[in-house]
């Protein structure tokens, strides 16, 4: 069993809580820190660990074995940094920094340490996206020439200029929303080689942009295009297109194929919880069971990533990334 602190609770680091919080014979929870510690206290007394405001206590707590970064995305890269000098792995929710230079010093932070660094996504763990893998990997879409990724949904709307840190154009930069299928398209057609933007705030009055189409060239020749919406409806899906057929995921749960010139064939998976399955599988990477499935060099190319398309928006022009 592995002792783990977690650093914030707000929405997404409970919900990583109550994922494993006595339902996981491989991880749980037994300290945690936060900006505002008097609105956590009852949270963290019902699942049994105490919280506080002081990182440097929590991470010279012995009985603290890993760290999990669930705070603002901004403050993930001090906070992971803080945990590898205190030669505590770590689980960074994504993104694993807001820039280049912060995801590449972690990552020598984590190497020099000796410390797992782990990148927290929970869409990789799906098994919809297993299917995907397995198809890719059988050779069924033949050469992947393209993909495309929507990660639309309706939470700006909810948001207000200056109430927390999901308005500050530091931390959530043009497209950030699109990190959700970008993983997967950089696992599946490698690095990317340069990035075009369009960011534009049409529908609600934030300084973010809640709208961003992003054009992508891969190293390999193939190309991809992806769309980040905060302000309509719920649409979800990654799909990948080869040279043998296509293959989609939508919304998570559902998986479709499509050869040439064959049936179609779909799959609807049932609920299933990414969150523990993510947890879990930090834990065996911690215990040396198994290697964590998503390199650190991904993780921090998807950083880059990020930046350029952020820095594409704010251009009007391409960005290439070395």
């Amino acid at each position: 069993m592995l002792n783990a602190g977690i650093v914030g609770l707000g929405g997404w680091g409970r919900r990583l809580v109550e994922s494993v919080q006595g339902k996981s014979d491989r991880i749980r929870f037994v300290a945690a820190v936060t900006g505002t510690p008097a609105r956590a206290e009852a949270f963290a007394a019902t699942h049994g660990f105490a919280v506080g405001g002081d990182l440097p206590a929590m991470l010279a707590d012995p009985k603290v074995e890993a760290v999990v970064s669930a705070g603002p995305a901004g403050l993930h890269a001090a906070h992971s940094l803080a945990a590898i000098a205190a030669g505590k792995p770590v689980l960074a929710v994504k993104p694993m920094a807001v820039t280049r230079v912060d995801a590449e010093a972690l990552r020598a932070a984590a190497a020099k340490r000796g410390v797992l660094l782990a990148l927290g996504y929970n869409r990789r763990f799906l098994p919809a996206a297993d299917e995907l893998r397995r198809r890719i990997a059988a050779g069924d879409l033949g050469t992947l020439l393209h993909v495309e990724g929507n990660f639309c949904v309706d939470r700006y709307f909810k948001l207000k200029p200056g109430a927390d840190w999901k308005t500050d154009t530091r931390q959530v930069l043009a497209g950030a929303l699109a990190d959700h299928p970008l993983y997967a398209m950089i696992e599946f057609l490698g690095p990317v080689a340069e990035v075009v933007a369009h960011g534009s705030a049409r529908a609600v009055d934030l300084p973010i942009a809640d709208t961003t189409a992003v054009l992508l060239r891969f190293r390999s020749g193939a190309s991809g295009l992806l769309t980040a919406i905060g302000a309509t409806a719920t649409y979800e899906r990654l799909t990948v297109f080869g040279s043998k057929g296509w293959a989609e995921i939508r919304g998570g749960t559902r998986f479709e194929f499509q050869p040439v010139g064959g049936k179609a064939a779909a799959t609807d998976y049932p609920a299933f919880d990414a969150e523990k399955a993510e947890l879990e599988a930090f834990a065996m990477a911690v215990a040396g069971e198994k290697p964590f499935p998503v390199p650190v060099d991904d993780a921090v190319h998807s950083v880059a990533v990020l930046e350029a398309m952020d820095r594409a928006a704010r251009l009007g022009q391409p960005v290439r990334i070395d």
